[in-house]
């Protein structure tokens, strides 16, 4: 009987890495000239690609392993500039979030960003995607990451689109050792301890906010909390060793306009850490209930989201990338040609990587240099 549950995380897995690396050679690779030739467009095709791509794992999560999403609170705009704040109770947040975004606009899930520990964008297939997709790569060095921070939002701004940055203040995922090294961080301070969120990481966070606010990049701030009512699944081994899924995923959204957020980083500090406070609290609560009874009371009266998904969007897009990643596969075991050309795409990845550390820094380089370009042409005109 335990090879089923087994079985279902391997298929769900090996999908996810087929199809991504196929789309990434077979969709994403063909338009790469545009990043010098039309950086703009390219930005809006690779921002659709795989938006549509991120429909997989989400129609995979609701119909087929019948995970429930329950979504309370404000809306997220996909047309506006915003950062979104979460508490990071598992590795796998950030992919059961995007069922959230599915349930309030299709679109977001083509305007959210997210910021991703570095050594994620070295994943054959879905890091090269995610490389391509412009996501934040940090190396939890403050250094290089402000550069990063500034280099990206930068980006973001002059290629016109409004995007939705989703970052996990904490840091890290809250497992034994992360929770245990915010206890001592706390106990040093004289904090006071945590047993549901960890201590978030002020700087980062402080640093983030006065970024997009120079850019004139931030809007919104909106402040997710997550919890998992019964099944916690803490990382993607869970899933492909055991076939674990949770049974059911609650998200609450509270959204604050950017001008009712301090302007200093003082302030800026004791601003979230007040709302790890309160978080902290709401899920003392959530997880004091019975598991059947637990929910999160909304902060905002505006939104509930029905569990059930309507549509068939999740189907259509399953069935397109089971159709397409068939096709693919397909023409690479019948056609030689074929072939060839997927060795080359995958040798510009690894060349890109190695060179540039990833297509988004080509992607940023080569738009700062027509940037200069044309400043210089204006001067000599």
């Amino acid at each position: 009987m335990m090879a089923v549950p087994k079985l279902t995380g391997l298929f769900f897995w090996l999908l996810l890495f087929l199809s991504s690396f196929l789309g990434s050679i077979f969709l994403l690779f063909p338009f790469i000239p545009l990043v010098y030739f039309a950086p703009c467009v390219w930005r809006t095709i690779a921002d659709c690609f795989i938006g549509y791509w991120l429909f997989l794992p989400s129609s995979l999560c609701d119909y087929i392993l019948g995970v429930k999403f329950h979504i309370t609170g404000d809306m997220i705009s996909c047309s506006e500039p915003a950062l979104i704040i979460m508490n990071h109770r598992t590795r796998l947040d950030w992919m059961f979030f995007w069922n959230a975004l599915y349930k309030m606009d299709p679109w977001l899930l083509t305007t959210e960003k997210i910021s991703l520990k570095q050594p994620l964008k070295c994943i054959p297939g879905a890091g090269w995607a995610m490389q391509c997709a412009a996501y934040l790569f940090l190396e939890r060095n403050y250094k290089s990451d402000a550069d990063t921070i500034n280099d990206m939002i930068t980006y973001y701004k002059d290629v016109g689109r409004h995007y939705q940055i989703l970052l996990f203040p904490e840091g890290t995922d809250h497992s034994k050792r992360a929770a245990k090294r915010s206890d001592e961080f706390a106990m040093q301070r004289g904090l006071p301890i945590y047993h549901f969120v960890l201590h978030p990481r002020t700087k980062g966070f402080s640093y983030m906010i006065q970024v997009m606010r120079q850019k004139s990049y931030l809007k919104n701030v909106y402040d997710i909390t997550v919890g998992y009512p019964d099944e916690i699944v803490s990382s993607e081994l869970e899933i492909l060793q055991n076939g674990r899924f949770p049974h059911a995923v609650h998200f609450d959204v509270k959204k604050y306009n950017e001008n009712d957020l301090p302007k200093d980083n003082c302030g800026l500090a004791n601003w979230i850490n007040k709302i790890w406070r309160e978080k902290e609290n709401r899920l003392e609560n959530f997880y004091k209930a019975d598991v059947s009874h637990r929910q999160f009371l909304p902060c905002s009266e505006k939104e509930k989201w029905p569990v059930h998904t309507a549509g068939i969007g999740y189907y259509c897009a399953f069935l397109f990338w089971i159709a397409i990643s068939v096709v693919w596969i397909y023409f690479i075991i019948c056609f030689f040609f074929v072939r060839i050309y997927v060795f080359f795409a995958c040798l510009f990845y690894v060349f890109c990587h190695w060179q540039y550390a990833g297509v988004q820094n080509l992607a940023l380089q080569l738009f700062k240099q027509q940037q200069q370009q044309q400043q210089m042409n204006q001067k000599f005109e």
